[in-house]
């Protein structure tokens, strides 16, 4: 059983510090090193995404994937290490996302199932088991279910969701028993559970979704430390359902308070998209339309992978 001492959960854990020095000699370093060790340099990179730094983000990821393909020459990489280089297949397409190229994800995203398409984990074998397989897949299922709802395309979506779902078959409860490779991909779920709710015209069920997510986030907050960074988005994920609801001064105050908390904690596209939220609602003086403006174009020199045409 993985617990909070174990460096690779500190890592998701620590949301404004790196997993370590990173393989600062490169692909030699990562081919060498072991699985914890490349395990958090994948972490450290999800982290800097998350502070929009992009284009350090994508480097990193790119030196992580590199040195596992130097470790194992032309062999295609097994087990762990397959593992850990569809993750960073599916978090390259994450940032993609995040600047609107879902075109472009939906490729990485299917090349990052198809890495681990051989190592279907047994939804039997218990959540306790730290089980990186079991991440990689949800997590590339997820986030083909979030590119194809970038596409508008709902149904393969929601199928992509549904099948996903049989990786937490049978859970009752303890999610904070194994954080990294459980109950972050089941909180990654609701988030775009509730997104294609919203998005394809059932609010209800959006909403259905968003509050899990909070709920589970709350459960897990009783017994151990949630990332801040999940924290937040699964926030601003519920302001966004309750925009959707109507209840127009639930979701204001709630989207002021993520524009607070990711302003506070250096999560610059959590902020942005909290702001986009608001000014969609209407509720932005001038002033704060300039911050809006302001991070987006610091986004975009961060090397935010915006859209042909989006970037000004």
């Amino acid at each position: 059983m993985q617990t909070n001492k174990d460096p690779v959960i500190q890592a998701t854990c620590r949301p404004r510090e790196t997993a370590g020095p990173g393989p600062s000699g490169g692909t030699r370093d990562i081919a060498r090193a072991g699985v914890d060790a490349r395990l958090g340099w994948w972490t450290d990179a999800v982290e800097k995404g998350g502070r929009g730094d992009y284009a350090a983000a994508l480097a990193a990821l790119d030196g992580v994937v590199a040195g596992i393909r130097a470790a194992h020459g032309s062999a295609a990489p097994r087990g762990v290490d397959a593992a850990v280089l569809s993750l960073c297949l599916s978090t390259r397409a994450s940032l993609l996302r995040q600047g609107g190229r879902h075109d472009r994800a939906i490729g990485v995203d299917g090349r990052a199932l198809a890495v681990v398409a051989d190592m279907w984990p047994d939804p039997e074998s218990g959540r306790r088991r730290f089980d990186p397989s079991r991440a990689a897949v949800a997590d590339a299922l997820v986030g083909l279910a979030a590119d194809n709802l970038g596409l508008l395309r709902f149904g393969a979506s929601r199928r992509l969701l549904e099948r996903a779902r049989g990786l937490f078959a049978g859970d009752t409860g303890n999610e904070d028993e194994n954080w990294l490779t459980f109950s972050r991909c089941r909180l990654r779920w609701e988030w775009v559970s509730a997104e294609l709710g919203l998005y394809s015209g059932d609010v209800a069920a959006g909403l259905v979704h968003a509050e899990a997510g909070a709920g589970l986030v709350g459960r897990l907050s009783e017994h151990s430390t949630v990332p801040v960074r999940h924290r937040v988005k699964t926030e601003l994920i519920l302001a966004a359902a309750e925009a959707g609801m109507g209840r127009r001064e639930d979701a204001v105050a709630r989207a002021r308070h993520v524009v607070v908390t990711a302003g506070q904690e250096g999560l610059l596209p959590l902020e942005w998209a909290a702001w986009s939220l608001l000014s969609g609602l209407g509720d932005v003086s001038p002033q704060e339309e300039q911050r809006y403006g302001h991070l987006r174009a610091t986004l975009v020199g961060k090397g935010m992978p915006l859209r042909s045409g989006d970037d000004g």
